[in-house]
């Protein structure tokens, strides 16, 4: 069968699984196709869904990528976004989602780990996705697979419930800061981001290792009127503030918005595989740089949230701005090999990097909002 048979048959198998009509379904797939990710983590659909039923005792009805349908893509998310996270619909009982970590850099130790921090996390009565079974994690062609309940509701998305959202996700998080040590698991490096294929996991530091490698991958490929640019931007990732020195606490790696789910006042907190122990503050940055997306209004509700259980040093408001860099860095990084790879290697004279211009005085204006929240 030729590459393009090939693809109309997924669009077939596509449209019958989800309820669109073939023009939608192929749509979907042609976004899939074009995100980085999508081949990061790869498996076999059909023997993964033999696998999980020969291990849980359990009959599948249906597995998918949770952005493959769109009466479960998540809200604001596209086909694509999360290839790895699956929703496993069974024929009795409700449904769990299975990740799968396939990458070459992925461990099942790693994947252990998560379970048992999710334990943790329910032991602590923390609103977290629970495990879906007392073996949560099995090892799928040398990979490991964890399965964890489905939590309905999707993402909170309603702009009304905006401000008591972030109020309530910044509560979250200095509850998480406040958890007491242990060992195992929750004592491991966290903080950073693991969503490229596992290669860097570990403390907020590795965002900015995992930001510096995509520039060093296209280095050569940029072509010489871009070549200022890329100076800039690899000079800003070897400054960046890293947050060593701060206080630590168990963090997440990626936490914002688009971490939790369910009903405003009943939030879930999802996708816990860069989680683990180090610097606090960086996950309070994302949050507030996140939230300032909306306004200063957001900022204000998330960092008081944030402040009923945990009052930062002064040396974390002092380096806050810095800090509050580390993400958009890694995102600036990756935009930046994205378009080398295309074939076009952005420019100063075109504008761009957009986040250079404004970056240091938005950080330091999100920074004094925090602060203000403090005093209001």
């Amino acid at each position: 069968m030729t590459k393009q048979g090939s693809f109309k048959r997924a669009v077939r198998q596509h449209a019958r699984r989800t309820g669109q009509r073939y023009t939608e379904a192929r749509a979907d797939l042609e976004i899939a196709e074009r995100q980085a990710f999508v081949h990061a983590r790869p498996f076999e659909h059909s023997a993964l869904t033999a696998h999980l039923e020969a291990q849980y005792g359990i009959r599948i009805t249906s597995l998918a990528p949770i952005d493959d349908d769109p009466k479960t893509r998540p809200r604001g998310s596209w086909p694509g976004h999360y290839p790895s996270t699956l929703l496993l619909k069974r024929q009795d009982g409700s449904p769990w989602i299975a990740r799968i970590f396939s990458a070459p850099a992925d461990q099942v130790s790693r994947v252990e780990g998560d379970a048992e921090i999710l334990r943790f996390l329910a032991a602590h009565d923390f609103p977290a996705e629970r495990v879906a079974h007392e073996e949560p994690v099995s090892v799928f062609n040398g990979s490991g697979v964890i399965v964890t309940e489905f939590v309905e509701g999707g993402r909170p998305t309603d702009p009304r419930d905006t401000p008591a959202v972030e109020h309530e996700l910044g509560k979250l998080l200095g509850r998480l800061h406040t958890l007491p040590a242990a060992g195992g698991a929750v004592a491991r490096d966290g903080g950073s981001d693991e969503s490229a294929g596992g290669f860097r996991v570990g403390r907020p530091r590795e965002d900015l290792a995992a930001a510096m490698s995509l520039l060093v991958i296209v280095e050569d490929a940029v072509a010489p009127d871009g070549r200022e640019g890329f100076e800039l931007l690899r000079d800003r990732v070897e400054n960046a503030d890293d947050a060593e020195g701060l206080p630590e606490a168990l963090t997440h790696g990626n936490y914002h918005r688009w971490s939790a789910v369910g009903t405003p006042g009943s939030l879930v907190i999802v996708g816990w595989a860069g989680a683990g122990r180090g610097p606090r503050l960086p996950a309070l940055a994302w949050l507030l740089a996140t939230a300032a997306e909306g306004g200063p209004t957001l900022v204000d509700a998330a960092m008081r949230g944030y402040s009923e259980h945990v009052q930062l040093t002064d040396e974390e408001f002092e380096r806050l701005p810095g800090i509050l860099n580390i993400k958009p860095l890694y995102l600036s990084c990756f935009q930046y090999r994205q378009s080398v790879r295309n074939g076009h290697t952005p420019t100063l004279d075109g504008g761009w990097p957009s986040w250079d211009v404004d970056r240091t005085e938005r950080s330091q204006r999100i920074s004094a909002q925090a602060i203000a929240a403090l005093h209001n």
